[in-house]
């Protein structure tokens, strides 16, 4: 995933499934020195020592740095990767590792410009299938083929939400979403309900 938001990391996949291209903000670590910071422990350190801009009189009048435990510096951020800064080298070593056995590449959601990421198109067997679900047709820079001889690539042309709940009711899997409801958004919860409500 190329998002930041931590939302991936709440769905219960286990950690060794995602892989967080620009990191995320459910994390938290040292950028001198590397250290993992217990993030629970960081969220306290974040309200007891960095001012609210939103509301001033939640926590205190000035900020002050949140020094790593281990090196002393006052470098501790969210694992996101900054402008500039490298990919977690674990984007580059699960490439090598896991392309050549794709089948197939589902991108979702991309505007397919940012680079590296927008390499795994090119980088998976010339027999892989890609399934493109976006708004709008992306990718054609990098080889994929939206015209009516595509052999290897399917635009699913959709909001992600929509395209892949329809998605899981062809493959008869709704039951199954809908019993792991209580780690929805109230909006996947809602598009669920209503899809239910439909098939009655």
């Amino acid at each position: 995933t190329q998002n930041i938001d931590g939302l991936t990391h709440a769905t219960n996949l286990p950690d060794d499934k995602i892989v967080s291209v620009h990191g995320t903000i459910n994390k938290a670590s040292c950028e001198t020195c590397g250290t993992d910071m217990d993030f629970g422990a960081f969220c306290d350190e974040v309200k007891q020592k960095i001012k609210d801009i939103y509301n001033p009189q939640n926590g205190p009048k000035e900020s002050e740095p949140i020094n790593c435990k281990a090196c002393g510096k006052a470098t501790v951020k969210p694992k996101t990767v900054l402008f500039g800064s490298n990919l977690p080298s674990e984007f580059f070593e699960r490439t090598k590792e896991d392309l050549p056995g794709v089948d197939l590449l589902i991108v979702a959601g991309t505007s397919l410009v940012v680079s590296p990421a927008n390499s795994l198109v090119y980088k998976i067997p010339q027999t892989s299938y890609r399934v493109i679900v976006n708004n709008e047709p992306v990718g054609r820079e990098l080889g994929i083929d939206y015209g009516p001889n595509a052999e290897r690539d399917f635009f699913a042309q959709g909001n992600c939400d929509d395209v892949f709940l329809d998605l899981i009711c062809e493959l008869g899997w709704l039951e199954d979403l809908n019993g792991a409801r209580e780690n929805m958004a109230d909006g996947s919860i809602n598009l669920i309900q209503s899809k239910m409500d439909g098939e009655d």
